[in-house]
Order: structure tokens, then sequence, then C-alpha cells
């Protein structure tokens, strides 16, 4: 009876001190931020966490009209900077990941010549990321006019609402060939992808902070600590991108 009464009062203080947060994560860090989530639960088990995808413009509005995010992990610095330039932000931005962008395509022929030697008269449609809403589709504009393709492609171009959709694009037929995220389609993709030299397109220093929902919030912090850790640094490298 003792141990019983023992069992639940132990279960009853493990629940009392559960926490749950809420993340925004921009969608090009979706895989990689499912598997932080899930190797930090085995070590702060009985919290919970939801994590949100989408690009980072969208919801960095959406922190700034009210919605409750504890911590917020955009594309980029500028949203970062921003959110603590609006008083939002507990901390200072932290650079988690350094983006890299690719061609994503399922037709060989239109690269095999090389990025220079596009097959420009075999593209109907090329997708990226709306650059109103995602740094990806930012980043990806810079590379079209560093290419001196954007004036070929701009009456071609078809807009995703996030870097996700640039890839179902071309996978279900819509679009021929897209920039994307090479950390969404590095491991198993359906099409095949080119490389672009990083210089051409501004560094995607993908920043977080901490926000100021999360004030008395121990397990937003403590999740910040694990994504900068050399374990969270080593699963977010296995999702293709690069870190500091």
């Amino acid at each position: 009876m003792i141990r019983i009464i023992f069992l639940i009062i132990f279960f009853y203080t493990l629940n009392l001190n559960a926490e749950k947060i809420s993340i925004f994560v921009a969608s090009s860090a979706s895989k990689a931020m499912s598997e932080i989530k899930e190797e930090f639960l085995k070590k702060y088990p009985n919290n919970e966490i939801e994590l949100v995808f989408g690009a980072s413009g969208k919801y960095y509005q959406l922190l700034k009209q009210g919605r409750e995010f504890d911590l917020f992990f955009s594309a980029d610095e500028k949203y970062a900077l921003e959110i603590q330039k609006d008083n939002n932000a507990l901390t200072p931005p932290k650079i988690y990941a350094l983006g890299v962008v690719v061609f994503y395509f399922l037709n060989e022929n239109l690269l095999k010549d090389g990025i220079q030697n596009l097959n420009k008269e075999k593209i109907k449609h090329l997708s990226i990321a709306n650059p109103k809403l995602a740094p990806y589709g930012v980043a990806s504009i810079e590379i079209l006019k560093n290419l001196n393709l954007y004036d070929v492609f701009k009456d071609k171009i078809i807009l995703g609402d996030n870097i996700s959709q640039p890839i179902m694009h071309v996978d279900s037929g819509v679009a021929d060939i897209a920039l994307v995220a090479y950390s969404l389609v590095f491991k198993d993709p359906k099409g095949k992808v080119a490389f672009i030299d990083n210089k051409l397109y501004t560094p995607l220093k993908q920043s977080f902070v901490i926000t100021k929902y999360a004030k008395n919030k121990e397990l937003a912090f403590k999740f910040s600590d694990f994504v900068l850790s050399n374990e969270g640094k080593m699963i977010i490298k296995k999702y293709g991108f690069n870190t500091l």
C-alpha cells in the first residue's frame, strides 16, 4: 500500500513538473527538427513539444499578431532579428544551421551540360518558394539573377507558399525544375539535385530566438541548448545543412 502511494506521488510530481512548448520551424528544417525533438524528449519525457512548420515570413507576422510560439526557428537571420527588434525575444538570435540551395528536377536532360547550360527550351515551369514569405524564395531570385536566368524564367515561375511546395510541384509534374532546400531532398528524393555555388546567394544563416512567451518555461531553454549542442548539430548536419 505504501509503495502504491509512493508511486502515485512520484507520477503526480512528474506530471506537475511537465511542460508544453510550441515551436515554429521553417519548412527547410522540418525533418531535422523533428528528429531533434524526438531525441530531446528521450532525455526529458513527460513533456510535450508542438512543432509548427511553414514559411518564416508568414509565421513572423502571426507571432507579431499574438500567436504564441515559445521558440521561433527562421530560415534566415532577418526574421529572428525582427523579433528581437519588436521586443518579442528573450534571447538574441543564434544561428542553428546554414542553408544550402539546389536545383531539383526529374528529367536529367535539363542539366546534363551543367547549370550554366540549362536546357531552357524544355523548361515550361520553374518553381520557387514565394520570396515575400520565404527566405529560400529570396535566395532563389538572387540565384536566377546571378545566373542571368531571371529574365528567361520570370514568366514561367510558379510560387510555393513555403520551400516544401516546389518539391511537390516537380514530383507531381506541375513544374519541370525547382530551387529548393537541400535539407528536404538530400535523402531518397524522387528526383535529382544539382548543387549551386553558394557564392551566388546571400548565406542563409538560419537563426532562432526564444520568445517572450517562454519567460517561465525552463523546457524552452533546455531545448535551445540541445539544438546548439554537439548532438543537436550532428542531427542538423545529417539533414544536409552546414553548421558553425
